[in-house]
């Protein structure tokens, strides 16, 4: 008898050791400010040093595959007010963004958003598409956002 609560007793701990992921807990780092007259989201950038989140990305999802070429961008899942991507709105300059949504897992970012290709080609011509999505890649909801990749 005395075994078989050892060996309980080991399971159970042995169960305890992986961690759940908790869905309340953010599993992001807050965006922060690094630069304030950084670039914006969707804009090209060639280090994370340009952008004003610190976070040039050759990977980024609305570019549908990895680039040469960088773009500004943050996470926006979760993280606090910093992490709405309309806060980074400037109607001055008719740039808009939204938060675009991985295909799988909880990726996010922010997107520029727009209404034609011919927006994206001013804005960033290495992003010409204006997408409501990429398949298998990202999702941008009811919004168009700019897009290295044409719509699929």
């Amino acid at each position: 008898m005395k075994i078989l609560i050892i060996f309980v007793a080991l399971f159970a701990g042995a169960c305890e050791t992986g961690s759940a992921v908790d869905p309340s807990v953010c599993q992001f780092a807050a965006p922060t400010v690094t630069n304030a007259n950084g670039l914006l989201h969707g804009i090209a950038c060639n280090t994370s040093a340009d952008c004003k989140y610190g976070t040039c990305s050759k990977a980024a999802m609305q570019q549908g595959k990895s680039s040469t070429v960088g773009v500004c961008t943050k996470q926006c899942s979760c993280g606090g007010s910093l992490s709405q991507c309309s806060i980074d709105d400037n109607i001055d300059k008719n740039l808009t963004f939204t938060c675009i949504k991985a295909y799988t897992g909880s990726g996010s970012e922010c997107a520029v958003t727009c209404t034609s290709a011919s927006d994206c080609q001013k804005i960033n011509p290495a992003q010409p598409n204006c997408v409501s999505g990429v398949k298998n890649v990202f999702t941008a909801g009811a919004r168009k956002v700019c897009s290295s990749q044409p719509q699929s």
